[in-house]
C-alpha cells in the first residue's frame, strides 16, 4: 500500500484487493503513569457467561461523554475465577469499561499486574491523544485549529488518520472520520437527541469530507481545510487501542489473553487448557446477554456495530447513532454488522463502513475481501454471512425487526 500522500486525496492499494498497510513499530507507553480511573480485579468472578454489558455511572461522566458509554455489543464467554488460571482486571478509560483477561501460565501475580498495567497505559495514551472530550488532547487541538493552521500531530494520530483514510477510500466514503459535525447536529445518545431541520443538515454537510484532511508527513502536521470541520476517531481508535494493548502484553511475555475495549475485542493465544477463547454475538433485538451465536477464536479481533447501541424513536421511526456522511441522516437497512479480522483497528472501522453501505453493497464488498469475515443482520431479519460465519448456527428466530 502506498504511504499517505501529503494532499490526502489518494490512499489505496492499486496492486491488490487485500486490505493491508505497513505497520511501523511505535514507541510504547513505558513510563506512563497508571490510569487514575477506577480499577478493579475479577478474581472472584465465577464461571458461565461473562457479560461485559455495563454502563458508566452517569454521576461521573458528563452528558456528552456519556454517549460513548454504550454497552458492549459482544459477550465474552469465559470464567474469570482464579481457579481456572485466568487473571482479569477492568478499568474505566476512553469513557467505557475496558477489561483485560490473561493466561496466568508461568507468571506471578505481580508480573500479571505489571503486564496489565502496561497494556492499560497504551490504551490511556491513545485516549490522551485522541479524545474529543479532552480540550488539550492532540486531536482536540487539531480540531480547534480547523481552517486556521496545521497542528503538530503525534505519529499515532497520523497513523490512525492514514488507516481511516484508506478505509474511506475502500468504502467510497461510507467511513468518514470527519462526520463529527453531523453527529453533533443529531446529538443521538444524549437527552437532546432530535431530528435536525433539513436546513441544518444542508448547512452541515459541506463540513464533512475525509479528503479535506491534509497530512504533511515531512513536518508531522495535520490540517483541516474547512473552519468548523472536525475529526472524530471514535470508530477506529478503540480498535487501535486494543491492538496496542495486545502488543504490550506480548512484549511482556503473556501467552494468551483478551482485551475487550467497548465493542472491540482482540484475543491472542489460547486459554490455559489449550482451547480457543469463545466470544458471543449479541442479539440486536434481544435483552442484554441474549446471544445469537458463539464463535471460538485465537489471534483474531472481532467488532460489532449495531443500531441498538444508541438510538431514539421519533414518530415510530428508529434513528441510530451511525450516520451516513453522504446524506447526513442515520443509516437504515441493517441491525448489526460483526467483523472478524487479524487487526482490531480493521474490524472496528470496517464494521462502521459496512453498516453505512447497507446490505447489498456491504455484502458485495465483504465478498471481495476474504481476509474479513462478516455476519450481518438486516432490518428484515435476514442473515448475510461470509467466511466462518457461513454455516454457523445463528439463532435468527430470536431476532425481531
Amino acid at each position: 500500500m502506498e504511504n499517505f500522500r501529503k494532499d490526502n486525496t489518494k490512499y489505496a492499494d492499486k496492486a491488490s484487493n487485500i486490505i493491508r498497510r505497513p505497520r511501523t513499530p511505535l514507541n510504547g507507553a513505558q513510563g506512563l503513569s497508571k490510569s487514575p480511573d477506577s480499577s478493579f480485579h475479577g478474581n472472584d468472578r465465577q464461571g458461565g457467561i461473562y457479560v461485559l454489558n455495563r454502563f458508566i455511572n452517569s454521576a461521573t461522566v458528563s452528558p456528552m461523554k456519556k454517549i460513548l458509554c454504550l454497552p458492549m455489543v459482544l459477550l465474552l464467554i469465559s470464567s474469570c475465577a482464579r481457579g481456572n488460571g485466568l487473571y482479569t482486571e477492568t478499568r474505566v478509560i476512553m469513557a467505557t469499561y475496558i477489561t483485560i483477561t490473561l493466561d496466568r501460565s508461568g507468571k506471578t501475580e505481580d508480573e500479571l499486574a505489571r503486564a496489565a498495567g502496561d497494556a492499560f497505559a497504551r490504551i490511556t495514551k491513545v485516549d490522551d491523544l485522541m479524545s474529543t472530550y479532552k480540550p488539550m488532547s492532540n486531536l482536540s487541538r487539531i480540531n480547534a485549529n480547523s481552517g486556521i493552521a496545521p497542528v503538530p500531530a503525534d505519529p499515532e494520530i497520523i497513523e490512525n488518520i492514514n488507516d481511516a483514510s484508506y478505509i474511506s477510500s475502500l468504502s467510497g466514503g461510507a467511513f468518514d472520520i470527519t462526520v463529527g459535525p453531523l453527529v453533533n447536529a443529531w446529538e443521538i445518545g444524549s437527552k437532546k437527541a432530535h431530528v435536525p431541520s433539513p436546513e441544518t443538515i444542508k448547512k452541515t454537510l459541506p463540513l464533512v469530507g475525509w479528503r479535506d484532511i491534509v497530512v504533511n508527513k515531512k513536518d508531522g502536521t495535520v490540517f483541516l481545510k474547512k473552519r468548523g470541520a472536525s475529526i472524530d476517531l471514535g470508530a477506529i481508535a478503540k480498535g487501535y487501542a486494543s491492538d496496542r494493548a495486545v502488543a504490550a502484553l506480548l512484549e511482556d511475555g503473556i501467552k494468551g489473553g483478551i482485551v475487550a475495549c467497548a465493542g472491540d475485542i482482540k484475543v491472542f493465544g489460547r486459554k490455559p487448557d489449550g482451547s480457543p477463547w469463545t466470544v458471543g454475538i449479541q442479539n440486536p433485538r434481544g435483552p442484554e446477554g441474549d446471544v445469537l451465536a458463539k464463535i471460538p477464536l485465537t489471534d483474531m479481533a472481532i467488532s460489532t456495530s449495531g443500531d441498538y447501541e444508541r438510538f431514539f424513536f421519533k414518530d415510530g421511526k428508529r434513528y441510530c447513532h451511525i450516520i451516513d456522511p453522504h446524506t447526513g441522516y442515520p443509516v437504515n437497512g441493517l441491525m448489526s454488522v460483526t467483523v472478524l479480522a487479524k487487526d482490531s483497528w480493521l474490524a472496528d472501522s470496517m464494521g462502521t463502513a459496512l453498516f453505512v453501505l447497507g446490505p447489498e453493497k456491504a455484502y458485495a464488498l465483504a465478498l471481495k475481501h476474504p481476509e474479513l469475515e462478516v455476519l450481518m443482520i438486516t432490518d428484515s431479519g435476514k442473515e448475510l454471512a461470509t467466511g466462518r460465519f457461513r454455516g454457523m448456527k445463528v439463532n435468527m428466530a430470536a431476532v425481531k425487526s
